[in-house]
């Protein structure tokens, strides 16, 4: 593995099923124009294959009981979160997945395109969709794999290991009678079991009959060698090319998840920034469990977390950690639409002209966040102004139901004319940084109140509601 320059080597981590939830990055396509392109390019198609649009998947909570919704919308949901992440400087230097989110780690080290995945993952969908569900899961602490391994195989094709994804972590998969049985075992030798909520008993022989279609699906598509490394689900290692196509996904359904294994070897290859790819936090989780301390670790979309909030959160620790973050390419989809001071959130405007630099750039962002368990906070992106004293903000502002009530973009602090009383130029660095720290203490009034400061005299009105 190699990454540019002196930078820190990402990898991203790619979700399965069950990580989904209602709402899921439903904001962040409201919010962003580039994460909405790259779901909107791809709707049609979408449409076309499951008779809905993605959104309405990812906001119906009955859409996601349904494989064949759910599954091309959870991968369509992290390719587009890739891209996203990618346009604004974070590349991936190594990808592995879980599972469904196998599929996405492929198609983002370019083994096909999103095209060729959605119908790859949409067959998927329809195969497990013909398959009754029965049978079910069910996640052990057991300290001693070699022994949780023996129960298992002594129940034959009842039972299956079906996924190692941390040190003590392992998921077992199989029938009703198989699971109780094994489910006292282990409770007698003291281990924690925890049952899953899902549709299908996976990675066991219960899912066996959606394979012939999903074979069939995958044999349609061309299959090229990754570009970027790629830790397989059945070996645990960096596939050396060959190892993918049409077999490879029947035996992926039906074998265990070597997540654990996929993960160390991108540790082992220098990766020491974590990324999840989607929505949740169980990748993250489960990688930290392996993890001395030293790598950072960022969850996925989160439905406690206004997802605008997630990502500056992440772009910030990101460029902290040492990568370079293009904040240019973040904010120009918002200064093509002539959103500044006072717009709301999605309004736009006609473009202004041309301009062939940004009136800044960025040296450093802090992130200031309210730690209110009900959601509510603020995020700020601070940046300093060329090389003076001056500074520009981005404010976002959620309420305690986690929508967006404030937002601001550019708004330079010291920028006024000073000539009222209390301008710009009347604060002193240490004032501007207390007022800075104490954003999420204060009421949307009092924010009004104080953003006409910071913008000068003339400043437009910078409050605006979120249209639901």
């Amino acid at each position: 593995m190699t990454a540019a320059g002196t930078r820190p080597w990402t990898g991203f981590l790619f979700s399965g099923q069950s990580s989904e939830y209602v709402g899921m990055g439903v904001e962040l396509h409201r919010e962003h124009p580039l994460f909405r392109a790259g779901i909107d390019r791809h709707a049609d198609q979408f449409r076309r294959l499951t008779g809905v649009g993605p959104l309405d998947v990812f906001a119906d909570p009955a859409a996601q009981t349904r494989a064949e919704l759910l599954q091309p919308a959870v991968f369509l949901l992290q390719v587009a979160l890739a891209e996203f992440w990618t346009s604004c400087g974070v590349r991936p230097d190594a990808v592995v997945g879980h599972s469904l989110g196998e599929y996405a780690a492929a198609c983002v080290a370019g083994v096909f395109g999103v095209e060729e995945g959605l119908e790859l993952v949409s067959a998927r969908g329809r195969a497990f969709a013909a398959v009754p569900g029965a049978g079910r899961m069910v996640a052990v602490g057991g300290p001693d794999p070699a022994e949780l391994e023996r129960l298992v195989a002594a129940h034959g094709g009842a039972a299956s290991v079906a996924a190692y994804n941390a040190p003590e972590r392992i998921v077992v998969s199989g029938t009703d009678t198989a699971m109780g049985e094994l489910v006292a075992a282990f409770e007698r030798r003291g281990w924690l079991t925890i049952p899953l909520e899902t549709t299908h008993a996976f990675h066991s022989t219960l899912v066996a009959p959606a394979v012939p279609e999903l074979v069939a699906a995958a044999g349609r598509i061309r299959h090229r060698t990754p570009a970027v490394p790629l830790a397989l689900n059945l070996t645990g290692g960096l596939a050396a090319g060959g190892e993918l196509g049409a077999e490879y996904w029947g035996r992926q359904l039906t074998s265990p998840v070597r997540f654990m294994a996929g993960v160390r070897a991108l540790m082992d290859g220098g990766c020491t920034v974590f990324l999840e790819v989607g929505p949740g936090r169980t990748l993250t989780t489960a990688g930290r469990a392996q993890s001395d301390g030293s790598e950072l670790w960022l969850a996925g979309l989160s439905p406690r977390t206004p997802d605008s909030v997630t990502v500056l959160e992440h772009l910030t620790r990101l460029e902290e950690a040492g990568i370079p973050v293009d904040w240019v390419r973040y904010h120009a989809p918002f200064r093509a639409m002539g959103r500044t001071v006072g717009d709301r959130p999605g309004a736009d405007r006609p473009a202004p002209a041309p301009s062939t630099e940004l009136p800044f750039r960025v040296e450093r962002v802090v992130i200031h966040e309210s730690a209110s368990a009900a959601g509510s906070g603020v995020a700020v992106v601070r940046h300093r102004v060329g090389e003076t004293a001056r500074e520009v903000v981005d404010v976002s502002v959620v309420d305690d139901a986690g929508r967006l009530v404030v937002e601001v973009f550019g708004l330079e602090l010291g920028a006024g004319t000073g000539e009222a009383v209390g301008g710009p130029d009347q604060l002193s660095p240490e004032e501007a940084e207390r007022l800075l720290a104490s954003l999420d203490a204060l009421t949307e009034d009092q924010l009004h109140a104080l953003l006409p400061l910071w913008a000068g005299p003339g400043a437009s009105t910078p409050v605006g509601s979120t249209e639901e």
